[in-house]
């Protein structure tokens, strides 16, 4: 079936955009003129000091006090100062700090509302040229990651000093053996180290404890820590949790309250079920928005087209890809998560599933420096269904009387199957740059084996950023380009089958007689035609390639128009292409009656954005302002197709010539864009730093709506108190609280394309006439122009706290979440060629609370131990399914799979949670073995948990470290289809059973039926990750650092749950989007130990 798609085009658009720029232009003007008449008091603050003998810190508090400028500087420094007398009245901040700083060793500048405090860069005459008893000292300054640039080696209680160059080097001459070099820089601890007849002294810096702010990167910009008023939560590459090729999404896997994470299954490059503070919509995509490098991505491009299912071919891997999944973890500076509508409202329409913000790695001034980092390791399926053995099998068939096919072999397939897989990840980056220029390039390649034969994932991927300052520093450029590929080997594990229609290389291994073995006298699979497939000819006889490839661009330029203003304007670009090539074979009974089969899919999409901020940034004695308005134009584009043939005369020409086939099942494709532009602004204002106020607000128009209904508004607010700043807080033991309070509104565009429209599809089938296949075009869907965008309302109260000096520190949240106006399908009245009809007729309603908890309990020089620990409990429930115009009833999902009687596992109804498992209550056996149920159906449990928590720990020991990552849920439920399906005598003999279903006392008459005996609960403890490990230091050019580690994962579970694990979704659905909390047929995960190093050169 061919769709013809017609991109909708933004009325008058082409008279609309002159408008737009010639009103930007004036009030650009407008703003500049004002600007200029502020720009000559910018410094005009009046400063009056008196202040006699006092110490840097003394000075720099009562400048605090007066001017509400931050002051960065060193302390170390600060203490070696002689004191500070000054004696100035109504002053400016420059002329003040000329005064405080005359005939010291340090100088300062001013940076928006920072002012950083440096030592004063050695001057040319400084450096005495070395006399004739003088002693001449050289060698390289270097923290853990490289050469330092700038280090300023003193001669202890003299003006001799000199700076490290851009290699760290360093050369100064000293009196004699008995003088002793001290060495500063921002940022590190001072050293101070004798000569004692040394000639070469190499000097590795210490960061000092904790930078004095905190940086986050936020929505179209960063804010600092203390600064925020919304709900944030952010994570840098020193806490990720470690592992064998871990996607983007399991880095922060239990880090951060409110975020729920799971793996929907084991298979490599597995795709991953993402929650942040529950789900919002009830047809449309609840992945939170993905922001890469300042480009928002489409998650749910082509996500529908994953499944290639068809009568008699539905045994390959259903599970859609990972959007995230080209990333390279080793590239990530740091993942931010927005949580609340004052966080997310600046994206809109893509912000109400929460925004993961996720900044790549750039270079660092100093000299070139290479790293390396790899892993190597071997996975080991983790755990395995209990199914009866050859011996129990037979005994069992015996006892109930039937007939067995006796091989005589004892076969254990799900061990023939599965296997220890090797799996190996390496990266190497290169970094470095001046003052002006930084870089940072990389590649890295990845080979990680599935535990399950024939599956396997190839990874590569290529990182280049560049950052370059122009103009004395006006004009700043932001180049980050990033391309992965991948090559997914998937082994033919599908979630829809299991039936006689159907079948899988993980069922068969369950059902497939345990007295066959292997192979045949001849060399061949032993198979049980027509139904029965041997589970190992699937992994030769069954191939499944998908290569994935993803180019991410961002070109950005800042440029300071003046002091307090500066313009953004940056270009996006990303393209993504999925090639899926599959084949059955014609010598495996799966495709013997089609003569062999082939399907290839070709999926295609990409976006292109521009986006233009204009920036302010301004103080004014107590009061920083900074705000920001922006425009954005995004066009967004995907198209794919898909070509079936079947009845070829050789395997050898699987996809590679369809025209070889006999038969083209079918020829399909499509083309479908959309287009979104915004205009948006936030406000940030900070009065003393004690009160903080945040406003925001998006417009966004779509072409994905209905005419009346294009362009949506999105606000947002938040008020923060920091009470620790306050003159009569006086708790000493609390060293930071700060309450927050915010409320906003934010949508969801995720609803595909053309959904407002009235769209004609061409049959396959067509009729005959005269001779000739006429073409019949049918309505798909009816126009709905009232549709538009899913709403959602969000309030948060918060705190941030800080006690004994924030040793222990953590934030408490509490949030009410409302959706309106959701997207479902509505009956069409009878008679219709289409019976269904998408509208906003619903709503839904998440709360909850979160708390976040950090404590340093030992900071030792040689031992140290910090803990996190982080629980969160998110209650979601339907609030309504219709509204005054259309009637909504209970929605079905989950359709039931294999043999089990029943139609649905779930029901979404009004006051119950998303994930509702309802159908017959399961209350025992009569005496002749038969199930009983209660009369009617009832909720029988729901897959939302009622708790999530994560507890990490972090421990050092001199040079040794080792941190261990805990995570868990309770109170969900799983549905054990698996189990379902397997736990009935009546399978006997054609299909194995688990061993449960022997002593169970139910009759072999039964028919497998849905009901709450097979739901059970889905509560766990999981030791994620643990890692132990060495960090060695060398003096030597080629080698400056080193860390070995060796990391296991997955390394236990604790669990009721009596199925392969109870962390799943399997899709069971067929639709690209897994329900929750469903277990069927799924892809085992593993438990891998491996070995990894990381090298500085």
């Amino acid at each position: 079936m061919y769709k013809k798609i017609a991109e909708f085009k933004f009325r008058d658009h082409h008279r609309l955009l002159p408008k737009i720029l010639i009103r930007m232009k004036l009030t650009l003007v407008i703003l500049t003129i004002a600007l200029l008449q502020v720009k000559a008091s910018s410094f005009a603050q009046k400063i009056t000091l008196n202040l006699h003998n006092a110490k840097l810190s003394e000075v720099v508090k009562q400048l605090r006090k007066q001017t509400n400028y931050n002051f960065l500087y060193n302390s170390s420094v600060a203490e070696s100062l002689n004191p500070i007398s000054v004696e100035v009245k109504d002053a400016d901040l420059t002329t003040v700090l000329e005064k405080c700083f005359s005939g010291l060793p340090i100088t300062f500048r001013i940076q928006n509302n920072t002012v950083l405090i440096s030592t004063r860069p050695p001057s040319a005459t400084r450096e005495k040229l070395p006399k004739a008893a003088d002693i001449e000292i050289t060698g390289t300054v270097k923290d853990d990651k490289g050469p330092l640039v700038g280090v300023v080696v003193q001669v202890r209680g003299t003006q001799r000093s000199v700076a490290t160059d851009v290699d760290g080097r360093y050369k100064i001459a000293v009196p004699d053996d008995n003088a002793v070099l001290v060495f500063r820089f921002i940022g590190f601890q001072n050293q101070e180290i004798g000569v004692n007849g040394k000639k070469t002294i190499n000097v590795l810096m210490k960061a000092t404890e904790a930078e004095l702010n905190d940086v986050v990167v936020v929505g179209y910009g960063t804010q600092r820590q203390k600064d925020l008023t919304g709900s944030v939560g952010a994570i840098t590459s020193e806490d990720f949790n470690k592992g064998s090729q871990l996607a983007p999404q399991q880095l922060l896997q239990g880090k951060i309250s409110g975020v729920n994470i799971s793996q929907n299954s084991g298979k490599p490059g597995a795709s991953n079920t993402v929650r942040i503070r529950g789900g919002t919509s009830l047809t449309g995509s609840n992945d939170p928005l993905y922001v890469i490098d300042g480009v928002p991505i489409s998650s749910t491009a082509n996500v529908n087209q994953s499944n290639i299912r068809g009568t008699g071919t539905d045994v390959f891997d259903q599970e859609p890809s990972n959007p995230l999944q080209t990333l390279n973890s080793n590239d990530i500076e740091s993942i931010t998560v927005l949580k609340d509508a004052s966080a997310t409202a600046i994206y809109g329409s893509r912000g109400a599933n929460g925004v993961i913000v996720i900044t790549t790695k750039k270079g660092r001034a100093g000299s070139a420096q290479v790293v390396y980092n790899g892993q190597a390791g071997v996975s080991t399926v983790s755990n395995k269904l209990d199914i009866l053995s050859a011996d129990q099998y037979r005994a069992v068939n015996t006892t109930l009387g039937l007939t067995l096919d006796d091989r005589g072999a004892s076969t254990n397939w799900q061990d023939e199957i599965y296997r220890s897989a090797i799996t190996q990840d390496h990266n190497i980056s290169l970094s470095g740059g001046s003052e002006k220029t930084l870089y940072r390039a990389s590649i890295g390649y990845g080979n990680l084996e599935g535990v399950m034969l024939g599956s396997k994932l190839e990874q590569a991927n290529i990182l280049a950023n560049i950052n370059h300052k122009a103009l004395n520093d006006r004009l700043k450029f932001d180049l980050r380009i990033n391309y992965g590929q991948n090559m997914q080997h998937a082994a033919p594990v599908s979630n829809t089958v299991g039936s006689e229609a159907g079948t899988s290389m993980n069922y068969e291994a369950y059902v497939f007689n345990p007295t066959y073995p292997v192979r045949d006298l001849n060399g061949g699979y032993n198979h049980v035609p027509p139904f029965r497939i041997n589970p190992v000819s699937f992994s030769t006889d069954v191939i499944d390639q998908k290569k994935q490839q993803r180019l991410l661009g961002n070109l950005s330029t800042n440029y300071k128009i003046l002091d307090p203003v500066s313009i953004d304007v940056s270009l996006g670009y990303t393209r993504q292409s999925i090639d899926r090539n599959s084949f059955i074979s014609k010598n495996n009974p799966l495709g013997n009656g089609l003569g062999g089969y082939a399907s290839v899919q070709k999926l295609y999409d990409e976006s292109k954005l521009m986006e233009t901020v204009l920036r302010f940034n301004k103080t004014y004695g107590k009061h920083v302002v900074d705000a920001i308005g922006g425009y954005s134009y995004q066009y967004f584009v995907n198209e794919g197709l898909r070509n079936t043939a079947s009845g070829f005369l050789s395997d050898e020409f699987k996809w590679y010539s369809l025209q070889a086939a006999s038969v083209v099942n079918s020829v399909t494709s499509y083309k479908e864009s959309n287009t979104l532009i915004s205009f948006y602004g936030r406000l940030n204002y900070n009065f003393d730093n004690r009160f903080l106020v945040t406003g925001t607000v998006r417009r966004d128009g779509s072409s994905r709506f209905g005419s009346g209904n294009k362009w949506g508004v999105f606000p947002s607010g938040s008020v923060a108190w920091r009470l620790s700043q306050e003159r009569f807080f006086k708790v000493k033991a609390i060293s930071d609280l700060k309450l927050r309070l915010s409320y906003g509104v934010t949508g969801n565009q995720e609803i595909g394309n053309l959904n407002s429209l009235t769209t004609l599809g061409a049959s396959s089938t067509g009729y005959i006439v005269g001779g000739q296949r006429v073409t019949v075009v049918l309505p798909q869907q009816y126009a709905n122009p009232d549709l538009k965008w899913e709403q959602t309302a969000q309030i948060n109260a918060g705190l941030n706290f800080g006690l004994f000096g924030d040793r222990i520190r953590g934030s408490f949240d509490v949030y009410r979440k409302k959706t309106t106006d959701l997207l479902l399908l509505v009956a069409v009245p009878s008679p219709a060629v289409v019976n269904t009809q998408l509208a906003n007729v619903g709503s839904v309603e998440n709360k909850g609370i979160e708390l976040e908890l950090g404590a340093t309990l030992v900071d030792k020089d040689k031992f140290g131990w910090d803990l996190d620990f982080n629980i969160s409990r998110n209650i979601n429930k339907v609030l309504s399914l219709s509204n005054e115009k259309y009637q909504g009833s209970n929605i079905q999902i989950a359709p039931l799979q294999g043999t089990v009687s029943g139609g649905f596992a779930q029901t979404i109804m009004p006051g119950y949670p998303l994930g509702t498992f309802f159908g017959r209550k399961f209350t025992g056996l009569d005496a002749n073995g038969l199930e009983q149920y209660e009369a009617t159906n009832q909720v029988l449990g729901t897959a939302q948990p009622s708790f999530t928590y994560g507890l990490s720990n972090n421990l050092r020991y001199g040079s040794w470290f080792l941190t261990a990552n805990l995570r868990g849920v309770v109170g969900n439920e799983v549905y054990n289809l698996t189990a379902n399906n397997l736990a009935y005598k009546n399978n006997l003999p054609g299909r194995n059973v688990l061993v449960s279903a022997i002593d169970d006392g139910v009759s072999r008459s039964q028919p497998k039926a849905y009901s709450s005996r097979w739901i059970e609960s889905g509560s766990f403890l999981r030791l994620d990750n643990l890692t132990i490990g060495y960090n060695f230091k060398f003096n030597s050019k080629a080698v400056s650092s080193a860390r070995v580690f060796f990391v296991g994962q997955n390394l236990f579970i604790i669990t009721d749950y009596s199925g392969l694990d109870p962390e799943v979704n399997s899709e069971i659905s067929a639709s690209g989007i897994a329900p929750l909390g469903i277990d069927y047929l799924s892809y085992p995960k593993s438990r891998t130990f491996s070995l990894g190093a990381s090298i500085t050169f």
